[in-house]
């Protein structure tokens, strides 16, 4: 049995903030919000809750003398190249208290490419390397799958220590989906589309528990998942596989074969204009991870293909 994490009225996704926080707190944001190679990139620290002077510290992970000291709260990249690539710090002190936040600055850029699956296996996938800073209150889930297979298959599967379905989708059958959040699931049936592929997007909200689903852009009937829980972030985060443990415990049988690209991922809900947009083209909001700067490594026989 899974153990919820349940939390009090009126929560809140830590992607999107209403007002000063009790309690001072960090985000980095960039812009622009996709990186590109040998182009200009700044991050800045965004800090909620106290307004008064503060001081940054920016730090790269692997290095171990700060980047940059004072009260300056962005960091410049001239012209971005593969040495700035890594996991970033900000660490914001002030008389009323410190907070601290961090970035993955990736530039794997994979827009025209896929993810070919040849094969069922139990030792081949894509293991993301990018998970949230924070715990979720909501989130959006999207990608693109071409496969032929009827048997269930797992495309997206989020573990944590606590709950190897914390966040799971899985294409049951050729007309059904089944989306978890921390081990129980709704389903969301559709029409057979036999070799075509499907774009589908999923979000989560824990006020209310509403599932939202779209398939090629269409919305399906909300329904209702796990009221109040709270999505870990520590987690290991698999394509093509369904973790029976973290990071582990793969079946051959739920595993995916075919085709798969354009997955992103947000700490936030998506609408219905910024869902169907995204079936045709690109996001205008940052994700915490996303095809045009994807953090992978694949495992197994998975090959990058254009």
């Amino acid at each position: 049995m899974s153990t919820q994490r349940h939390v009090g009225q009126c929560p809140r996704s830590p992607g999107r903030k209403s007002g000063a926080a009790a309690k001072m707190s960090a985000q980095i944001q960039s812009s622009p919000i996709v990186p590109s190679m040998y182009r200009s990139l700044v991050l800045s620290c965004k800090v909620s809750g106290d307004p008064g002077p503060k001081e940054f510290v920016w730090e790269k992970k692997g290095i171990h003398k700060p980047l940059q000291k004072g009260p300056i709260d962005i960091l410049l990249f001239r012209s971005l190249n593969k040495t700035h690539l890594g996991t970033y710090t900000c660490k914001v002190s002030s008389p009323q208290g410190t907070a601290v936040a961090t970035y993955n600055l990736w530039i794997d850029d994979l827009k025209y490419r896929v993810f070919v699956f040849p094969q069922a296996s139990n030792d081949s996938y894509v293991l993301l390397q990018a998970r949230p800073e924070h715990p979720l209150l909501n989130f959006t889930v999207c990608l693109r799958s071409y496969t032929d297979l009827t048997r269930p298959h797992s495309l997206f599967s989020y573990a944590t220590k606590e709950q190897d379905n914390e966040i799971l989708l899985l294409k049951f059958k050729p007309t059904e989906y089944h989306f978890y959040v921390g081990g129980k699931y709704v389903a969301f049936h559709i029409p057979e589309n036999y070799m075509d592929p499907e774009h589908v997007c999923v979000t989560w909200e824990s006020p209310s528990g509403i599932v939202r689903f779209w398939l090629n852009g269409r919305p399906w009937p909300r329904k209702g998942l796990q009221k109040g829980y709270v999505v870990g972030n520590e987690a290991v985060v698999v394509l093509g596989q369904e973790q029976d443990a973290y990071g582990g415990g793969f079946d051959v049988l739920q595993s995916f074969t075919g085709e798969m690209s354009d997955v992103y991922m947000w700490d936030f809900g998506l609408s219905d204009s910024e869902v169907k947009m995204l079936h045709y083209s690109e996001p205008e909001v940052a994700p915490i991870f996303g095809w045009r700067n994807f953090p992978y490594k694949t495992e197994g026989e998975v090959y990058l293909m254009s």
